[in-house]
């Protein structure tokens, strides 16, 4: 089984500031009913999968996927820290709640991902799984949201290519 592995290689400061960016742009958007706009500047945040830490603890764990050959496509542990709404974060407390993955599709069909937590549990959950259907490799993006209130489920899995149609989960 082949392993490819390819993570988007930004410095932590420079994901912040991405992030932060896509953020003030959701604001902006936000209240001048410009969605168009905060999904350019978060398609530029965003890889094809990211991981979003809706709670208020520090999770660390893995993220797998398979893709339609059966071969995993990503396999990498994360340590993801909360959301914070603090603009003072500084350098060493760099908690933003994100983490993306570039160049994981690698064809059209149907991907088996997965979560497993270590020794943490987002609302009594440490492992969950879907099967996902990615059409549009260029475009469409997977979200893995922890406690986030859109979601049914304590670990949500979601497809889209826009920011906008996360938040509409």
């Amino acid at each position: 089984m082949a392993l490819h592995q390819t993570v988007h290689s930004c410095s932590d400061n420079t994901n912040r500031r991405r992030f932060l960016a896509v953020c003030g742009a959701g604001l902006l958007g936000g209240t001048a009913g410009c969605t168009a706009v905060v999904d350019h500047l978060a398609d530029i945040a965003l890889g094809d999968v990211n991981l979003f830490n809706e709670t208020d603890t520090v999770l660390t764990g893995t993220v797998t996927l398979v893709d339609p050959s059966d071969e995993t496509v990503l396999s990498e542990s994360f340590e993801l820290p909360p959301d914070t709404d603090d603009e003072e974060t500084d350098e060493e407390n760099d908690e933003d709640g994100v983490k993306a993955y570039e160049d994981v599709w690698t064809e059209t069909g149907t991907y088996e991902a997965s979560i497993e937590l270590d020794e943490s549990e987002v609302q009594g959950e440490s492992t969950a799984s879907a099967s996902i259907s990615i059409d549009d490799t260029s475009e469409e993006m997977l979200a893995i949201a922890f406690g986030a209130e859109e979601f049914d489920d304590a670990i949500g899995f979601t497809v889209g290519k826009s920011l906008s149609e996360f938040a509409q989960a």
